[in-house]
């Protein structure tokens, strides 16, 4: 497959994911998207998922999937976290990554909310993948079901592989669901911010 023009280089990934009982797709989803780059994936699944694990994997990594609990505190968004396998990984953590990827996939809940702070200042978890050194972030506007995005996640993975562009694949992967007639709630919470 051959990249458009301008598209970023995506090459190598880490894919981490911690999900439990209660999210039993995280497995599935970590594989599946690992399966899209080969033997250039760095694969963190269940205990293995941890915060050092993924500060160590991140540096080099051209993509960044995350797949987990995420929460949003709207009281106070620096103690918004994704859940790994020893606990939060939070704001404040997140923005610290060494990070270089032009990639960070968030497929958790609310990972796409923000709180307008004094000065106009959005806090999030986006702008803190953003501040780390991401070119772009894929999360999510509101709760979203394990197994609908996990497929939806497989979709936007193939076609990048293909040499979609992060914007396109996404446009692409919604628009079909659409087509397919699956209800927003399944697709719509995915958008892309930064430089896709």
């Amino acid at each position: 497959a051959t990249r458009e023009a301008g598209a970023p280089r995506l090459e190598r990934a880490l894919v981490a994911g911690f999900g439990g009982a209660a999210l039993p797709q995280v497995e599935l989803e970590v594989e599946a998207v690992a399966e899209a780059f080969g033997a250039r994936a760095t694969r963190l699944v269940g205990t293995q998922a941890t915060q050092a694990a993924v500060r160590e994997g991140v540096a080099g990594a051209d993509v960044v999937h995350i797949a987990c609990h995420g929460r949003f505190r709207a009281d106070n968004p620096m103690f918004s976290a994704l859940e790994l396998a020893d606990g939060p990984l939070t704001l404040h953590e997140a923005q610290a990554l060494p990070l270089s990827a032009a990639l960070v996939a968030l497929s958790a809940c609310e990972t796409g909310v923000s709180r307008v702070a004094p000065g106009d200042e959005l806090i999030g978890l986006v702008r803190a993948f953003l501040t780390a050194g991401a070119r772009s972030v894929l999360a999510s506007a509101w709760p979203v079901a394990d197994e609908s995005t996990a497929s939806l996640m497989r979709g936007f993975y193939r076609l990048l592989q293909h040499g979609a562009r992060p914007a396109a694949a996404l446009r692409s992967v919604q628009r079909e669901r659409a087509r397919e007639g699956e209800h927003p709630f399944h697709w719509a919470a995915f958008s892309l911010h930064g430089r896709g």
